[in-house]
């Protein structure tokens, strides 16, 4: 079994992968700015749901391109 909670949004489409530890990988964004956004997008859903999330030490770790 995965140790994550698998999030998708469709606007920028992305997928998030939320650690209990409460770190988040966010792939498939088109652009840094996109990549933000989708971050901030699932972190305001987490808050939603009751849960003390913050937006805080946003780093991107990897780029794909080609």
């Amino acid at each position: 079994r995965f140790a994550a909670v698998i999030m998708r949004i469709r606007e920028p489409k992305t997928t998030a992968l939320i650690f209990a530890s409460g770190k988040m990988v966010c792939t498939g964004a088109k652009s840094e700015q996109q990549s933000k956004l989708a971050a901030r997008k699932y972190a305001r859903i987490i808050q939603k749901l009751g849960f003390p999330a913050h937006f805080k030490d946003f780093k991107i770790q990897n780029i794909v391109g080609s």
